[in-house]
């Protein structure tokens, strides 16, 4: 793998300069786990009829449509907030991305490539569009409801189906966890074939995004990997970082 050479002092200071924004960058990573998870929480504790959170990127699983429609209206602040933490998370995701990619491209610049640098952005980027979008249009069905006097679950789930906006929140958010999975699948590869990350956590990228766009846990396990990157770039690795990262070359895992 040839990469570009560098003056021993060049190499200090930009190594110095990764180390200062990736202290900021890791900070930033379990900022937005935290914002992910709160969002959740309080989607789960405003909702008293409904037995998981609700909005895209979560399974829609049979629940008590009217109830839900409801305790939307009824709690709508928290709602909104929740989804706002959701927004914020996502924007700290591609934040984390963002300073990903470039230590890739400083140790490879063909393997950052630019696809992966825009799906680093456009991916959590849409995510937080149909998040927004769905809620909206969540939101609207949910005051018509209750502005009929409330009803039964099949007139709330009549009202559901006949909302073109929320059928197009429904595709855009499927679209959207497909472009983030791909960006998710990409980062972790190219900063795998670097050295930056180990062939673990390497794999659990790659798994991560298959599973956030057909498993409910998928959720999950891209928060798990972004807390690795939050311990990684802040230096708390258990064992120490790999070679990789003390270094502006790529030093791949199977070269150590």
């Amino acid at each position: 793998m040839v990469t570009e050479r560098r003056s021993p002092s060049a190499a200090h200071v930009l190594l110095e300069q990764e180390r200062r924004r990736g202290r900021l960058v890791g900070v930033a990573a379990f900022a937005g786990i935290a914002a992910m998870l709160a969002s959740v929480v309080l989607t789960a504790t405003a909702s008293t009829g409904t037995p998981a959170p609700v909005g895209p990127g979560y399974a829609d699983r049979p629940i008590d449509h009217a109830q839900r429609l409801t305790d939307l209206h009824g709690h709508e602040l928290e709602h909104t907030l929740a989804v706002g933490l959701r927004v914020a998370g996502l924007v700290l995701v591609a934040l984390v991305g963002l300073h990903l990619w470039t230590l890739v491209r400083t140790r490879d610049a063909r393997v950052a490539t630019k696809p992966t640098l825009w799906l680093t952005i456009i991916g959590p980027g849409l995510v937080a569009a149909s998040t927004v979008v769905g809620f909206v249009a969540l939101s609207d069905v949910a005051q018509q409801f209750v502005a009929e006097g409330g009803g039964t679950t099949a007139r709330a789930r009549e009202l559901i189906d006949d909302s073109t906006m929320l059928r197009a929140a429904s595709s855009g958010d499927t679209i959207s966890r497909l472009v983030l999975a791909l960006w998710l699948g990409f980062i972790a590869v190219a900063a795998m074939k670097v050295g930056l990350l180990t062939r673990f956590l390497g794999y659990w990228g790659m798994a991560a995004a298959a599973a956030f766009v057909v498993l409910p846990i998928g959720d999950a396990l891209l928060a798990g990997w972004m807390a690795c990157l939050g311990a990684l770039m802040l230096g708390w690795w258990p064992g120490g970082r790999p070679p990789a990262w003390s270094s502006t070359r790529a030093i791949p895992a199977d070269a150590t």
